[in-house]
């Protein structure tokens, strides 16, 4: 039997967000392949259980965190995750419980994908502004397989229902794309 991708899902505001709920709501179609992590409804007083963290990707496949883009990077309680999980005696230096574990990032941005060009508006591309948790997992010697990313979310008339259930559905296909087996 494969092992479940394990998905980290943090929105800060998720019962307002059309894409994150829809992108849930595919990947619930899937029990056998995804467990979906909401880390506001897992910690709503904020306190990270690390333990509980930590026996979750052991005992779990590939991993995915998937967040809106939050002035260019990831939202604050994905910062914590990764700062009080990721320590030096499970996920590198003394403990390698990440190596060769495939680990990938599905975004939101608001703006449109031209935005994030060296031209664009925000200058950057997303990859650039992610380079620091990409990074991370390099540290932790995981097997980073990229971004999936659902560009312009803030144009309702461009991004609508319909494109929003498109990339969900690409997305459950790209997640299953590296399953461990």
């Amino acid at each position: 039997m494969a092992k479940k991708t394990v998905v980290i899902v943090d929105h800060p505001s998720f019962d307002r967000s059309n894409a994150h709920r829809r992108f849930v709501e595919e990947m619930r179609k899937y029990p056998d392949d995804i467990l979906i992590h909401n880390l506001q409804s897992a910690y709503p007083t904020g306190t990270i259980d690390v333990a509980n963290e930590h026996c979750l990707i052991d005992n779990n496949g590939s991993i995915v965190f998937e967040f809106p883009i939050y002035w260019f990077t990831c939202p604050p309680k994905t910062k914590e995750w990764l700062d009080k999980v990721l320590t030096h005696d499970w996920a590198f230096k003394d403990g390698h419980h990440l190596k060769g574990r495939k680990i990938g990032l599905c975004v939101t941005c608001g703006s449109e994908e031209e935005a994030y060009t060296a031209q664009g508006r925000h200058h950057r591309s997303i990859e650039e502004y992610l380079a620091s948790m990409q990074r991370a997992f390099e540290m932790c010697d995981a097997d980073y397989v990229g971004t999936f990313a659902l560009y312009g979310i803030n144009d309702a008339k461009k991004v609508d229902a319909e494109a929003i259930g498109q990339k969900a559905r690409e997305y459950v296909d790209w997640i299953k794309s590296f399953q461990v087996k």
